[in-house]
């Protein structure tokens, strides 16, 4: 059986980076990009482009992704980084709590996933 695909997208400009605050469960949040599963026949772009679509009221541009890593687990998840997008800085899904620019000296990995410390950097080069 194939694995799921999930994409996440990172917004990186002028030293910051953007996160949003996601409620998983009731006691679950934590600071993490945008993203989802890749539906059937959708391109890796078009998948992060429409989840930015439906949970922000952010425009993604597809031809301004960059590519920056892809994880293994129970999910093959493909992370992508931009640095231009239109429309306002805020959520449109429920889920997304809050959506708040960080320094890059000042990520807040305590209250990310454990294995975003060891890859996240990448998001800065």
């Amino acid at each position: 059986m194939d694995k799921r695909i999930g994409v996440v997208c990172f917004i990186v400009k002028d030293k910051k980076i953007l996160l949003a605050k996601i409620h998983y469960s009731s006691n679950d949040q934590k600071w993490n990009g945008i993203g989802g599963f890749v539906n059937k026949g959708e391109s890796l772009e078009d998948a992060v482009a429409r989840e930015f679509n439906e949970e922000t009221f952010i425009k993604i541009n597809r031809e301004d992704l960059t590519k920056v890593k892809e994880l293994n687990s129970d999910i093959k998840l493909i992370i992508f980084k931009t640095s231009t997008w239109d429309g306002e800085i805020k959520p449109k899904e429920i889920s997304i709590k809050e959506l708040k620019w960080f320094d890059f000296d000042k990520i807040p990995y305590n209250q990310m996933f454990a294995d975003n410390r060891d890859w996240f950097p990448e998001l800065f080069k």
